[in-house]
């Protein structure tokens, strides 16, 4: 669980819950877990600008609850260190209570400077301040946003974000819910936000990603006893352990029958590229043996384009699949270990009657994909009944058709429309687009971190669930190789953008990757071995 531990994401009501473990369960005073954050911003601060603190200009700005108590923890070490501060209160300091009090009465004490400044004409005085100011500090709204900003608290983030300073956010940017990412009335743009305990949710998510610029995760001493009893069940997926996939194939005596069978259905008139794709995708992230089931009128056309991949072709009309496809399909199922279906298959009647007798009579691995899914979403009843193992691989459009949704309601909801659509179901669900999203029928979720927009072009679904059935064909388990396959199409993505410069990434193109990643892991591993070999 430790691999994990630093890209956990929480919900507000879940942080809450680990701040009053701590504090109520194992008696960690507030006073203490709020001067950790302070201490460990302060430290960053430090680091960013190294000996520059004795003339660093800087101006705190604190609301009235614990983001603002973090804020003077910062104000206090920055004072200390020399810098010139000046902290702002948008509240009464009579409003101010607990252990954002307690600091706060620390700060008057040291005899800091202190303007309370809670009106908009307040504000205004002080913009010059602000502006001239070379960091400012956002401790004005934290994770317990529950509404709208209102005035003056939107007043001076609309401000703040006007102003050339270098902003710094207090756990996450002011304005910004923090379960959804989204900006609540108006929500601070930060160059870089130092976010305790675990990253936030809507951190990961657009526009919070954005928002929230550079994010530094810090431990304010949370017991892992803690974390390790009910653990979030939102991961990050940063940094993938490619351990088991290596032993896969590190056997000397392996052979293409160890590294499993795919099958991919799909194909029809003009759309014989999409099957072909995913099966050369699936050969390339390793799978012994791929065989694209395809209409028989356009079977040779599959095999031009396909060379180690094996091609099987099925009862068609015209260039698509009629209804009796769908036995002889679900007959090359038998000695598969993962099913891919769906990449140009079209909407007719057979291809929906290939879908829901797959759902029906396959107890197996299960992609549905594309043409699949638009197929699925005229009688959802299939999934329900199912003994396959189902993976959809939606992007927004399709996710919409799937729910009776418009587009625009997925995209102000992804994390929520996800989750609740797995846990109905009882099926894998990789909801596509910026932040890929990856949910597991026993609750688990991942959120991807790779990809860039210039892989928005077409192909690149079908290149994916190529990628995912090669993974789990290896026997990589599902909760393992969904998120792996996700990260890695979008990395390789993010390989040529680096290597070659920003230029239109196609589906092809992340194919062709395949090989030299899987070099560069080889030989990072072998080096691994060898530094372990010396340590012995």
């Amino acid at each position: 669980m430790e691999e994990f531990a630093n890209s956990y994401l929480v919900t507000a009501a879940q942080m809450r819950d680990f701040d009053s473990a701590a504090i109520n369960q194992f008696g960690i005073p507030g006073v203490v877990l709020m001067e950790n954050a302070g201490r460990s911003t302060f430290e960053i601060l430090r680091a960013l600008f190294e000996d520059r603190l004795d003339d660093l200009s800087v101006s705190v700005i604190a609301g009235p609850g614990n983001n603002g108590g973090d804020g003077y923890v910062i104000a206090r070490y920055l004072i200390n260190s020399g810098a010139e501060v000046q902290t702002f209160l948008l509240s009464p300091p009579e409003k101010i209570q607990g252990d954002a009090r307690t600091n706060l009465n620390i700060l008057q004490k040291m005899g800091a400077k202190i303007w309370q400044v809670d009106t908009v004409k307040g504000i205004q005085s002080v913009e010059a301040t602000w502006a001239g100011s070379e960091v400012i500090v956002d401790a004005i709204l934290g994770t317990g946003l529950k509404s709208d900003v209102r005035s003056p608290y939107r007043e001076v983030i609309e401000m703040i974000n006007t102003l050339p300073s270098f902003k710094l956010s207090v756990d996450i940017p002011s304005g910004l819910d923090s379960d959804t990412g989204e900006i609540r009335g108006a929500a601070i743009h930060a160059d870089l936000t130092v976010t305790y305990g675990f990253k936030k949710l809507g951190m990961a998510m657009y526009p919070g990603r954005i928002l929230c610029g550079e994010v530094e995760l810090v431990d304010i001493s949370i017991p892992q006893v803690a974390v390790r009893r009910d653990p979030p069940s939102v991961v990050l997926y940063e940094n993938p352990d490619l351990t088991n996939y290596l032993e896969i194939r590190s056997d000397p005596t392996a052979h293409k029958g160890m590294f499993g069978r795919t099958l991919i259905v799909g194909g029809s008139t003009g759309k014989t590229g999409a099957p072909a794709m995913a099966a050369m995708a699936a050969s390339r992230i390793g799978t012994g043996l791929v065989t694209v089931a395809v209409p028989s009128s356009l079977n040779h056309i599959l095999e031009i384009k396909l060379t180690e991949e094996m091609t099987e072709p099925v009862p068609d009309e015209s260039g698509y699949f009629i209804p009796s496809a769908a036995d002889c399909i679900l007959e090359l199922c038998r000695d598969k270990d993962i099913v891919a279906v769906g990449p140009g298959m079209s909407t007719n009647s057979g291809a929906t009657a290939i879908i829901q007798n797959l759902l029906k009579n396959y107890d197996g691995n299960l992609i549905i994909d594309a043409d699949g899914l638009n197929c699925l979403a005229k009688d959802l009843s299939f999934l329900s009944g199912t003994k396959a193992k189902v993976i959809l691989t939606p992007h927004t459009g399709e996710m919409a058709r799937l729910v009776g949704a418009s587009c625009s309601e997925i995209q102000m909801s992804r994390f929520n429309v996800g989750r609740r659509f797995s846990d109905q179901y009882k099926c894998w669900v990789i909801l596509k687009g910026a932040g890929t999203m990856t949910f597991c029928p026993d609750g688990k979720s991942f959120i991807n971190t790779t990809g860039n927009s210039w892989m928005s072009s077409g192909g690149q679904g079908d290149a994916l669930t190529g990628i995912l059935a090669g993974l789990i064909s290896q026997k990589l388990k599902l909760e393992e190789a969904l998120p792996l396959g996700v990260w890695l199409h979008g990395f390789l993505a993010d390989r040529l953008i680096e290597r070659d410069g920003a230029r239109v990434i196609l589906a092809t193109d992340v194919l062709k990757e395949i090989p030299t990643f899987l070099t560069h892991i080889v030989k990072s591993g072998l080096q691994e071995e060898e530094e372990m070999e010396k340590c012995r």
